[in-house]
């Protein structure tokens, strides 16, 4: 049973099914949505993404070319479309992959729509998941959790999200940035990352009004959110000689937040010099709700909107809620001092329970929680599952 259906879950369930060689009947792939990298592709579309960061070669099927054939192929070649460096595919064209994957290879029968509630150890060689769609028992279990329900609210931004006022987060799963009349005539976007960018640079081309650019900090220009070093040996090498403590803070420090591809930085250059897109570098005190509009006040100033969209990411704390938390109390499993897994290089946390994602951050480092962190995953478990891999 793999709890997570997104990209981390997805593409495990392919490599167990098509791969290991498991039977079909012996992996399911539980998940509150109904269909598969439905939270990924609302966040991605949500925020205006046209190319990934990633390359090409890190994609959902097990080839790692499989993406570049796809482009190939006659129904797809006319609308393949890449972007340099390290050819990164549009979002249309990856999407359009994922699909296909997930279409050609039957991956959505693999899958329960429901939300997991408890994990008790039913005998030595099973657990029972206690769900919303019912007990589910299983040999072993792969904790696949995201980050993505937990989108990162300002304690400035709580009070007008609780008076009503309109104000949402680019991630929250009940916000579409296409449901803001195009009459609006002041936006403000908080944040200085790539999605407050691509949100801002999407929202000025569609709105009649003015868009503005909130970020606390300058922004800057990286290629990657982590050097790609920590992708294989070269960087993850010491950082296996590491305690925790010190994994954890190699982890948040190796992460590039807040910057943009080379790209995304010159077209938002551009939009500044030419369009109704402003950015304003301050820092956010506190907001109320003055009349019909928002009110924000500044270290620099006060600044009016109609509408405010959040993109300030997610929370980094440990995915899975109060779930994860009575898994970990019930079974005794262990975490580091920021709250985590630690597991070894099979990726188990108890005798048969594996983790991916976030979840894996202390063994597979920076690049865990990212589309390449779901084929390292795979590697990882290749070695337990094939010993002559």
């Amino acid at each position: 049973l793999i709890i997570g259906g997104g990209i981390h879950g997805t593409y495990l369930s392919h490599l167990l099914v098509n791969k290991v060689g498991l039977n079909r009947d012996d992996v399911r792939v539980l998940d509150p949505h109904q269909t598969p990298l439905a939270s990924w592709n609302r966040n991605a579309t949500n925020c205006g993404m046209r190319f990934l960061r990633s390359p090409a070669t890190h994609n959902i099927d097990i080839p790692v070319l499989s993406l570049y054939r796809f482009a190939q192929s006659p129904a797809v070649k006319e609308m393949a479309d890449f972007i340099s460096p390290y050819n990164r595919p549009s979002l249309s064209l990856f999407q359009r992959h994922c699909a296909h994957v997930i279409r050609h290879f039957r991956l959505e029968e693999l899958r329960i729509t429901g939300r997991a509630l408890a994990l008790h150890v039913h005998n030595r060689h099973s657990l029972t998941a206690e769900t919303s769609a019912g007990s589910i028992s299983a040999r072993n279990v792969m904790l696949a959790m995201g980050l993505g329900e937990q989108p990162n609210w300002p304690s400035w931004a709580r009070g007008l999200q609780q008076a009503g006022s309109r104000i949402d987060h680019v991630f929250d799963r009940r916000f579409r940035t296409a449901d803001i009349p195009e009459s609006t005539e002041s936006v403000v976007v908080v944040g200085g990352g790539l999605s407050a960018v691509q949100t801002a640079l999407m929202l000025s081309k569609r709105l009649a009004g003015t868009v503005r650019l909130l970020s606390q900090h300058d922004l800057y220009e990286s290629q990657y959110d982590f050097d790609p070093c920590w992708i294989g040996p070269k960087c993850l090498r010491d950082f296996y000689r590491q305690d925790y403590v010190s994994r954890r803070a190699t982890v948040d420090r190796a992460r590039v937040g807040g910057s943009l591809p080379g790209e995304i930085f010159e077209e938002l250059r551009t939009a500044l010099d030419t369009t109704g897109l402003h950015f304003q570098k301050s820092r956010i005190r506190s907001a109320v709700q003055d009349g019909d509009r928002i009110r924000l006040d500044t270290v620099a100033g006060t600044v009016w909107a109609d509408t405010v969209v959040l993109a300030t990411g997610f929370h980094s704390v440990r995915p899975g809620g109060n779930f994860i938390d009575r898994v970990i109390e019930e079974l005794g499993l262990q975490c580091g001092p920021c709250g985590y897994p630690i597991v070894g290089e099979d990726l188990r946390w108890a005798a048969n329970i594996f983790v991916t994602g976030p979840l894996a951050e202390l063994q597979l480092g920076p690049c865990a929680r990212n589309i390449i962190g779901a084929r390292n995953a795979g590697r990882h478990l290749l070695k337990v599952l094939i010993p002559q891999h």
